[in-house]
């Protein structure tokens, strides 16, 4: 049973235009969430925060669009967190 895949919809900077991406959690083999960066049917970027910052796993966008990119994920997560 898959557990803890999230999947909502952002707007960010993509290749210097604002768009809609459609964004789908995911977790490596030894459990490193990872998030997949889509817009329509094409993929565009793949993230994961480590060390203390955002990093592109997949996609060619640069450094200022993956840290944009990561501070909506980031953002989108601490609004819509799930309290007990």
């Amino acid at each position: 049973m898959e557990t803890g895949k999230e999947q909502f919809t952002i707007e960010a900077a993509v290749h210097g235009k604002p768009t809609q991406l459609q964004v789908v959690s995911d977790e490596t083999t030894d459990g490193i969430t990872f998030y997949k960066c889509s817009s329509g049917s094409k993929e565009i970027t793949e993230l994961r925060y480590e060390e203390g910052y955002w990093k592109q796993i997949w996609g060619d966008l640069p450094d200022e669009e993956v840290k944009g990119i990561g501070a909506v994920i980031d953002s989108w997560q601490e609004k819509n967190k799930i309290t007990s």
